[in-house]
């Protein structure tokens, strides 16, 4: 029997847990800068929009989003592997999406590498549009 996919906020004590998806994810690269307290500070500022998905207590699935008060923006959006495929990244997709929107953000923004065609399929696929990269001026 499959455990249900609860979503919650995402916390800073959750750090450790992210970094251990992120890792075993795939095409997140984990950078230096991706500290506890950098997590902090963003979920301070955008305290209600992002979330994990967890199945009991173990963290399956996360993604970051907040917003600038001009722009929404996902950031680092992760499904643990064996775990995909049962809409869980489009369960999470949505509720960041409508907590940025909640707080009248009506442009949001992915960023996502040009040879990770498996992650454009998925963000298409929760109806976002695939814009040109822009040169810089």
């Amino acid at each position: 029997m499959r455990q249900s996919v609860v979503l919650d906020s995402i916390h800073r004590s959750d750090y450790p847990k992210l970094i251990r998806l992120w890792e075993v994810s795939g095409n997140i690269e984990v950078r230096q800068t991706d500290t506890p307290e950098v997590l902090a500070r963003f979920l301070y500022r955008n305290p209600t929009c992002s979330y994990a998905a967890y199945a009991g207590t173990r963290l399956i699935g996360a993604i970051l989003a907040g917003h600038d008060v001009w722009r929404g923006h996902l950031y680092h959006m992760a499904v643990k592997p064996d775990y995909r495929e049962r809409g869980i990244g489009t369960r999470l997709v949505n509720a960041a999406v409508s907590a940025i929107k909640s707080e009248d953000i009506q442009k949001i923004h992915c960023l996502v590498k040009r040879d990770n065609l498996i992650a454009q399929q998925f963000w298409e696929a929760c109806s976002f549009e695939h814009l040109p990269a822009h040169s810089p001026s």
